[in-house]
Order: structure tokens, then sequence, then C-alpha cells
């Protein structure tokens, strides 16, 4: 079994995107450009999705997201009102249609 890792990395490799976990390998990317509280929330955020289970990719949303508010309140405040940017709301958007 993979030991978790989270890799900060540079803005314009998951753009717009503020974090990406990929449980198989067992790797989440959060950007190192982020505020620290938002970092905080987006690393907790990821690290929840690296040993999720659960099938549906909006029930998976809701949990991780829920379990890193919980730890990092300030932090999902300011990803909420970060994510009122039209870039993400349009990479938001984007993955409703892709369903993932």
């Amino acid at each position: 079994m993979n030991v978790p890792t989270i890799q900060y990395c540079k803005k314009e490799m998951i753009f717009p995107a503020f974090g990406m976990a990929y449980p198989k390998e067992g790797t989440a990317y959060v950007r190192g450009d982020l505020p620290g509280s938002v970092r905080r929330f987006v690393e907790c955020h990821e690290r929840y999705h690296l040993k999720d289970s659960a099938k549906w990719w909006v029930w998976r949303e809701i949990k991780a997201s829920g379990y890193a508010a919980w730890r990092h309140p300030i932090g999902f405040g300011a990803v909420v009102l970060l994510s009122l940017a039209p870039n993400r709301l349009a990479y938001y958007l984007g993955r409703i249609r892709k369903g993932e």
C-alpha cells in the first residue's frame, strides 16, 4: 500500500483546480501559491480523497469538503469565496457536464 503523499506544485500544473488527488498512486497535488489557510484546507480535502472509496463523484466531494471544513473552517470560507471567480465557476460547470 502506498503511503499518501502531498506534493506542492506550481499553479500552472493543475489550474484552475486548487488540488488533485490520485488515490491509485497515493499522491495528491496542492497548489503552492494558495494562501496558507486555503492550502491547509485543500491539503486536508485532497488527503481525504486519497483514502475515500465512494464511487459517485458528488458524494466524494461532499465528504472531503465536510471533513476538511470541520478542521479548517477559515480555509473553507476562503475557498468558497475564491471559487466564485469566473474561471473556477467554469471549471465546476465543466466537471458537472462531464459527470466527474
